[in-house]
């Protein structure tokens, strides 16, 4: 057997098999990104069941949703913790107040406390919940809100807090 034809024999041996043509559910993925590893992860709003088991599966149990009830699209199963502080977004359904912002914040620590493995969304996973993400790290570390901006940023690249509502948090923050 020539060099060529040894060769030719072993790259067909090594060839993986051929798929199976019929074709196989596949579940919609929902990107989430941990901020904390399990204990606190950020995202969009799960939109259908393929969603919340692929969430489950995760490890989650509980969830905080910083999304108004209308927006809600597909509720999480019964035996999930649940925590909500609807707050507003780029469409400005009402100005953000400080103490809703504070309230979203004691909502959430306390939620992480009595379950970790938050999920933590808003309607994009872009605005609202990496904005209280960052007050939740800003706290937990102890470190300013920019810095805390900076490790949502590097675990959740997509994130886009509006800046007016980072200076409502960053007051937030300074309060004794």
């Amino acid at each position: 057997m020539s060099l060529f034809d040894r060769f030719r024999s072993r790259k067909d041996a090594s060839k993986p098999p051929a798929a199976d043509p019929s074709p196989q559910p596949s579940l919609p993925s929902l990107p989430y990104s941990w901020v904390v590893s399990g204990r606190l992860a950020i995202g969009p709003m799960p939109r259908d069941l393929s969603h919340w088991q692929q969430l489950e599966q995760a490890g989650f149990r509980s969830r905080f949703s910083c999304c108004y009830p209308e927006e809600e699209q597909c509720p999480p199963p019964e035996h999930w913790l649940q925590g909500r502080v609807s707050l507003p977004d780029h469409r400005r359904q009402e100005p953000l107040k400080p103490e809703r912002l504070q309230e979203a914040l004691e909502a959430a620590e306390s939620l992480i406390r009595s379950q970790p493995a938050v999920y933590l969304h808003c309607m994009a996973g872009l605005e609202r919940s990496p904005l209280v993400a960052a007050g939740l790290i800003a706290r937990q570390r102890g470190i300013d809100l920019l810095a805390a901006l900076d490790v949502i940023r590097l675990c959740h690249p997509r994130a886009m807090p509006i800046y007016s509502d980072l200076d409502i948090l960053d007051s937030v923050l300074r309060l004794p």
